[in-house]
């Protein structure tokens, strides 16, 4: 186990060095900050110190620490201090007010939601509709090293500013030393198909605040739970609606208190306790990890050939970034990319249903988002290595998933172009690709890259290659491991005095991003066991997670305006999965498959390959898929490995083969296509919004007799306001747009006099007040509220109980907007958005 010790200081030194930090001082969001531009200090983003070293000029042939591999590390008694720092400054950073600018919820809402700025002094209308993160785009990878230094950098400050000063003046120097030595450690999920020791565990044990002794604590690594234990919509991160029309569901992270991993059925509606705490089913991760049953037995995750091919493939820069297509009709080997095995581990963690990993405005929330992504960022750094010369000289901003904030759409980027929201310095200088294109510019590396054990101290040097090569093919290397223990018994491979050579099978998938409105999906290919039957359970060979999100806000209003001309546009997204692996173990068992030769492995997959969509956990019906245009293309090539693993395996020749090439119908056998089934009639869209506190929106239609207005709330608070004015909330139907003209139609609670009012206004008369109790008139913490239309009155209801009828004053007029007000400096008895619906009339409620 490697221990960084090149930099040991005294703790005098010691002393010194925090001198050198920046204190996080930030105490309100910089949206927010009154101060000018000229007062404003920016967080500066320069990496863990490395002694007194200048990091933007360290090159490969200087020691830094390293960022290990969670597991390996955290077993390790000789790191035990370092553990104990990072579980402790994890849980203090996840402490710091979400209203601080360098908390950890503002750093997790840089991935996403809630959708404003961090760390710029620039109107929140200027980043309205957009975002930072950038998904399906060359700067996927390079943005998130950046986005991971930050995290990094905190922790370390923390450590350093806020738990060791508490400890015994004696032991601060050893603790000390351990957060020097300290880096993010990462979670190799290719290798290690099982959710990491330090993240199974709802509480640990960590050091007491004075160092004498130990104290258990909630786990920060298991979930992340919001500090003032109030609901994330209280920091603005509302709950949103999915899109597709045919089953709408509202995703309601805003009543989040705490973060869930792999939530089962029930376990996210809304006001559930297991949803607003959160629930952790950390044997649901490793199931996913553990599938499929083919790969049963084998040490690594069902992502080890994925990330062979990622490191062995030649490919260029643009290739390996991103899942963007670069061309209709490109090579199959073009479809290999690091952006859609990311996408998977997220799909694996968050689960089928919501879970906070599987989406992506809220993915940053999960601490093993963290992990994960320092994970990615390896396999960015080792292809780095194997492609030193490699890089992008310009690309456009034309298919990020968001419309990135000072990034306009056809803009042209470079290495030098901005990494927003990150900077260097505290002037506000931003960094940029150029700044983090190797990791040990920002004072780390991984266990692979020790340049400085060689020499030269280069990636060029022919002995670093070669462990390099020798570490990818042992760590990751299924397909050739399988061949290579065939003991030279396999038909139709070639074996020669120092290698073999065989035909290499794959698929690519290809498919339109946005085909169900952003909503996420997975594409599973399977082998049927005997060529009849399907039992997905045992048959799955591999899948692909399209990790997406939708355009529109809750209320249906545009959110991310590049989301949707990329929906206009059909992006396409693409991914390459060798199934030699498979086939090489089906041959080593006496399966139906002849041999490893092209004719019979066509046949044999011309038989038994099938593949199915999944959305929200249920299979999409064929009548669906005509809009995700997918594509699942049968390849061969030519693979050469070598029995000296310091030897990189030869893939080349890639070659569609149009036999074992299929779309929509889900498979080549006839016998194993899915049932194409008749659509349901389509139900009658209802009108239906999302209104905010102070706000008004318009009917689609007037109200017309026998239409019915149903207004839900997603909480409810009946503690009296404290004001000296009406305690009062409210909403009213007008018949004139914004909430003006003449209200027809007012419902008022007044909490502190326990009563609910009605009334109208009609040519600024205020009619005659009908009054009735509060008390016990909402039956639940999720409030209902309809009102129908009835010509010459208004029903009202609450929570399905009849309240009153409410005679009209102006049967001639008409309501054509709807309004939610409460009275200054109160808060509401209601949620902060209404989902309001309109339907023609009380039948369509019932048919709905």
């Amino acid at each position: 186990m490697f221990l960084f010790k090149p930099f040991i200081h005294s703790a005098q030194d010691s002393t010194r060095s925090r001198r050198k930090l920046r204190k996080s001082s930030s105490t309100s969001s910089s949206w927010q900050s009154k101060m000018s531009k000229s007062d404003y200090k920016y967080y500066p983003i320069t990496g863990v110190p490395v002694g007194d070293l200048d990091l933007p000029s360290i090159g490969t042939d200087t020691a830094v620490p390293l960022r290990q591999n969670i597991d390996t590390w955290s077993k390790d008694p000789v790191n035990e201090k370092q553990v104990k720092l990072f579980v402790l400054g994890l849980d203090r950073y996840q402490k710091i007010s979400p209203e601080n600018r360098d908390s950890y919820f503002q750093a997790a809402g840089i991935h996403g939601k809630p959708n404003v700025p961090w760390d710029e002094l620039i109107d929140e209308e200027e980043a309205k509709n957009k975002g930072y993160c950038t998904h399906n785009n060359i700067l996927f990878p390079i943005w998130h090293r950046a986005y991971l230094a930050l995290y990094e950098q905190r922790i370390y400050e923390i450590m350093v500013q806020d738990i060791i000063p508490n400890f015994p003046e004696d032991d601060r120097a050893e603790w000390q030393e351990a957060a020097e030595n300290w880096r993010l450690p990462f979670w190799d999920w290719a290798t290690q198909n099982s959710v990491p020791e330090l993240c199974k565990y709802p509480t640990t044990l960590v050091p007491t605040a004075d160092g004498l002794g130990e104290e258990a604590i909630p786990n920060p690594l298991y979930q992340f739970r919001m500090p003032n234990n109030k609901p994330m919509s209280t920091q603005g991160l509302d709950s949103y609606e999915t899109v597709w029309d045919d089953d709408p569901q509202m995703l309601y992270f805003g009543e989040c208190i705490a973060t869930s991993r792999w939530p089962e059925e029930g376990d996210t509606a809304s006001g559930t306790a297991t949803w607003k705490y959160g629930v952790v089913n950390n044997s649901k991760v490793q199931d996913a990890l553990k599938n499929p049953s083919w790969d049963s037995g084998e040490k690594n995750g069902q992502a080890a050939e994925m990330v062979y091919r990622l490191l062995t493939v030649p490919m260029d820069y643009p290739i390996f970034a991103s899942t963007g297509q670069v061309a209709d009709d490109q090579p199959v080997e073009k479809d290999l990319n690091l952006e859609f095995i990311h996408n998977n581990v997220h799909g694996w963690v968050g689960g089928d249903l919501n879970g906070h990993m599987s989406q992506i405005p809220v993915a940053g929330f999960d601490p093993m988002f963290w992990l994960h992504h320092c994970n990615v960022d390896r396999l960015f750094a080792l292809w780095q290595a194997l492609n030193p010369d490699k890089w992008f000289v310009k690309s456009t901003v034309n298919e990020f998933l968001q419309d990135a904030i000072g990034l306009p759409k056809g803009s042209e980027i470079t290495p030098e172009t901005g990494l927003r929201p990150f900077h260097k310095d505290e002037s506000g200088t931003l960094m940029t690709s150029a700044d983090v294109r190797y990791p040990h510019k920002i004072g780390h590396t991984y266990p692979e890259l020790q340049t400085w054990n060689y020499s030269p101290a280069t990636y060029e040097n022919k002995d670093f290659r070669a462990n390099l090569n020798k570490t990818i093919n042992e760590l990751y290397g299924v397909s050739r491991r399988t061949l290579l223990d065939a003991a030279s018994n396999l038909k139709g491979v070639t074996y020669l005095e120092d290698c073999l050579k065989a035909l290499d099978y794959s698929f690519s998938i290809r498919f339109h991003k946005f085909a169900f409105g952003g909503e996420p999906f997975w594409i599973r290919v399977y082998l049927s066991q005997d060529g009849v039957k399907q039992n997905p359970s045992s048959d799955l060979l591999t899948e692909v997670y399209n990790f997406s999100q939708k355009p529109e806000d809750a209320a249906g209003k545009l959110a991310c305006s590049n989301c949707k001309v990329n929906q206009a546009q059909n992006i396409t997204c693409t991914a390459n999965i060798s199934i030699t692996p498979v086939l090489v173990k089906l041959l080593k068992a006496g399966k139906d498959l002849a041999s490893l030769a092209k004719n019979d492995v066509l046949k044999f997959l011309q038989s038994r390959a099938y593949w199915r969509v999944f959305k929200g956990g249920k299979e999409v019906p064929q009548y669906e898929l005509d809009t995700l245009n997918l594509e699942i293309i049968g390849a061969t090539n030519d693979s050469t490995v070598f029995n000296d693993p310091t030897k990189a395996p030869i893939l080349e020749n890639f070659v569609k083969e149009p036999t074992i090439s299929g779309g929509k119908d889900g498979a080549l056998s006839p016998s194993l296509k899915q049932p194409v089934t008749v659509p349901p009639p389509p139900k009658p869209k209802i009108p239906k919004a999302s209104l905010k506190i102070n706000s008004s929106k318009p009917f689609k239609e007037s109200l017309e007799a026998d239409s019915v207005v149903l207004i839900d709330s997603t909480s409810l608070n009946l503690t009296p306001a404290k004001t000296k004015g009406i305690d009062n909330t409210q909403f009213y139907f007008t018949d004139g747009k914004n909430g003006q003209g003449n209200i027809l139609f007012l419902l008022s609670v007044r909490r502190a006099e326990g009563q609910i009012v009605f009334n109208s206004n009609i040519d600024g008369s205020w009619g005659e007040e009908i009054r009735v109790s509060l008390a016990n008139r909402f039956q639940g913490d999720k409030p209902s509220i309809l009102v129908h239309d009835q010509g010459d009155g208004y029903e009202v209801f609450i929570d399905w109980k009849h309240v009153l009828w409410f005679e009209k004053r102006a049967k001639d007029k008409v309501a054509v907007s709807i309004s939610y007000t409460v009275n200054n400096g109160q808060t509401s008895a209601w949620s902060a958005g209404l989902n309001v619906k309109v339907y023609h009339s009380m039948r369509a409620v019932f048919n709905h």
